[in-house]
């Protein structure tokens, strides 16, 4: 089996969720190629876009999109493993958490992956994270975008104070800041002060490609 071809099916087996062959597929790149490790990141970047796809278009649901990003979260830490340092270039570092008082982090955890796949650096700061810990992530790894994810409708109030104490610590004008979860919308994401809002993980991702763009 040629490498291209090899690289077409990982593509393959995750967008048709095929964990076993997608893994096996991984597995066969680090032992025989190591040097095109890259390039399956790569592959992987193209299943999950197509997954994203089938999402929008309504023949996959929440449970796929898991599924699949707990598949790219075994995959990449055996191809990150053997990939050279600077081999593959970073399109800029995320901070990510859901916001303080909300526990939930599958929105999170799936936007992360996907993210990562995509060739994003995040620092996932976790669950109920206070706008005062978001404030010294974003001074101790000076990232371009800030992710603020919540579940619950108390969320938006956490979202609010941590924008106002990224503004007060001086810090807005040096991040972007996307923020997504249940209970946001259009309105919401103007009274936080958001740069961005999405309830889409594969949307999310998208806005920032193109803020990594500029």
């Amino acid at each position: 089996m040629t490498q291209g071809t090899r690289l077409e099916q990982l593509s393959a087996a995750l967008a048709e969720l095929d964990e076993p062959r997608a893994l096996e597929l991984v597995d066969e790149i680090v032992a025989e190629s190591p040097e095109t490790a890259g390039e399956a990141v790569d592959a992987i970047q193209a299943g999950m876009d197509e997954v994203g796809r089938r999402y929008q278009d309504g023949d996959y649901f929440l449970a796929e999109m898991i599924f699949a990003a707990e598949v790219v979260r075994q995959a990449m830490p055996r191809l990150t493993a053997v990939m050279a340092t600077g081999d593959r270039k970073s399109l800029g570092r995320v901070v990510m958490g859901t916001v303080k008082g909300d526990l939930h982090d599958i929105g999170k955890n799936l936007v992360s992956v996907m993210m990562t796949a995509a060739g994003f650096d995040i620092v996932d700061l976790g669950i109920d994270v206070t706008p005062e810990r978001f404030v010294q992530a974003i001074k101790e790894q000076q990232p371009q975008i800030v992710g603020l994810s919540g579940l619950l409708t108390l969320s938006v109030d956490a979202m609010v104070d941590t924008v106002q104490a990224i503004q007060e610590a001086g810090l807005r004008d040096q991040v972007k800041v996307i923020i997504g979860g249940n209970p946001v919308t259009e309105h919401i994401h103007g009274v936080v002060g958001s740069d961005a809002w999405t309830n889409n993980a594969a949307e999310g991702l998208a806005i920032c490609q193109r803020w990594a763009e500029v």
